[in-house]
């Protein structure tokens, strides 16, 4: 996946600059998945600074889940359903994913493909094609493109019934994780 990515700053003046125009640098096509890619935008600390001029914070962080605070931008594509659930080389997959999502691979459950449960709040913007939000609870939701979804720290999976990749931009802002609720 090659995304360009514009970044401003400011010169010794005080100044605006163009600090770069360039590809995502932390950027990954999953060659054992066809049509499925990443791309990790930028990202911040939980008490982020303006910009040091040549500093990319995108690869300062190995996770890509940000601090309690921080956050992260990152786009996705999701190949159709029938390419994620018949993978020709499932181990060569997990290394590519493992290597290339670390904070947020780690999050998926291996009983449940594809559900998953991250310390964050995202913001969620389908830009191409549809997607299914499953809950834990079993029901689900068609978001096409140009819908919003706000995540709040939930167990999800996301599904592609369809027939084409679907592209979708996450922020994602580190919060505490939620305690678990006793009855």
């Amino acid at each position: 996946m090659k995304i360009r990515r514009i970044v401003t700053g400011h010169d010794e003046q005080g100044n605006s600059v163009f600090v770069s125009d360039d590809y995502a640098p932390r950027a990954q096509s999953f060659a054992s998945i066809p049509g499925h890619a990443m791309a990790q935008l930028w990202t911040t600390p939980a008490q982020p600074t303006l910009l040091e001029k040549e500093r990319d914070p995108t690869l300062d962080y190995a996770s890509l889940i940000p601090p309690q605070g921080g956050t992260s931008i990152a786009m996705f594509d999701f190949p159709p359903d029938t390419v994620m659930q018949n993978l020709v080389d499932g181990v060569q997959a997990f290394g590519e994913l493992s290597a290339a999502l670390p904070g947020l691979i780690e999050s998926f459950e291996p009983d449940h493909p594809g559900m998953h449960t991250t310390a964050t709040i995202d913001y969620g913007i389908i830009l191409e094609g549809e997607m299914w939000l499953e809950l834990d609870n079993g029901q689900s939701r068609l978001v096409k493109a140009g819908d919003i979804v706000i995540q709040n720290g939930t167990r999800h999976a996301w599904r592609n019934k369809s027939e084409r990749i679907a592209r979708a931009l996450f922020v994602m802002i580190g919060v505490s994780p939620a305690e678990k609720k006793t009855v």
